[in-house]
């Protein structure tokens, strides 16, 4: 039978016979190089990054695929222009004066709400603007207004109406806002807001 001592003799002449199978003739300032392999795990992220820079280098370079600085900002700045162009009527659109059209602007400003956020006679509300005064707040042109309302600006709480309208009829409930509402007086208008226009 073999006692403890015995195993812990047997043990560390094992080890020590691996370890000078093991040695290198390479000292380095005292430090005896081994020639023991690396862990596995290393050498599985070794590899992994050699096909990862393969791959890499198919995508971007040899086959073409994938795109660089420069190609990704002219596709924001064609998704920009494409989206500005969007954002404008499909057909040139003017302000209208005569009464039919404005009457049936006044009706499409009562059957679509706008008087929840801007007041039955523009006065405005909590909730938005006035649109009586010489103030606004995205503009007061004729297109600004026409944009406005089909476009709408979610982070202003106005509600894009495109899906909802033709661009006749925004261009009638445009026209209806300034040619009927503003300068109107009614009893309590909210504060004025935006920029005052020319």
């Amino acid at each position: 039978m073999t006692s403890e001592k015995d195993n812990h003799i047997e043990s560390g002449y094992e080890f020590s016979d691996h370890r000078e199978h093991a040695m290198e003739e390479h000292n380095y300032d005292g430090i005896q190089e081994l020639d023991n392999p690396p862990p596995q795990w290393i050498m599985f992220i070794f590899y992994l990054t050699i096909g990862i820079s393969i791959l890499y280098a198919a995508y971007y370079f040899w086959i073409g695929i994938g795109a660089d600085q420069h190609q990704e900002y002219d596709r924001a700045i064609e998704a920009a222009r494409m989206n500005q162009q969007s954002k404008q009527p499909s057909t040139p659109v003017d302000l209208l004066s005569d009464e039919a059209s404005l009457a049936e602007g006044k009706a499409i400003y009562a059957e679509m709400n706008c008087a929840a956020c801007h007041g039955t006679e523009g006065e405005g509300n909590a909730i938005g603007p006035n649109l009586i005064d010489e103030f606004w707040i995205h503009g007061c042109s004729f297109t600004d207004v026409f944009n406005i309302i089909k476009n709408g600006e979610p982070l202003k709480g106005m509600t894009p109406f495109k899906a909802q309208l033709s661009d006749e009829k925004i261009q009638k409930v445009a026209s209806y806002v300034l040619v009927t509402m503003k300068g109107n007086s009614p009893a309590s208008p909210k504060e004025p807001q935006g920029e005052k226009c020319p």
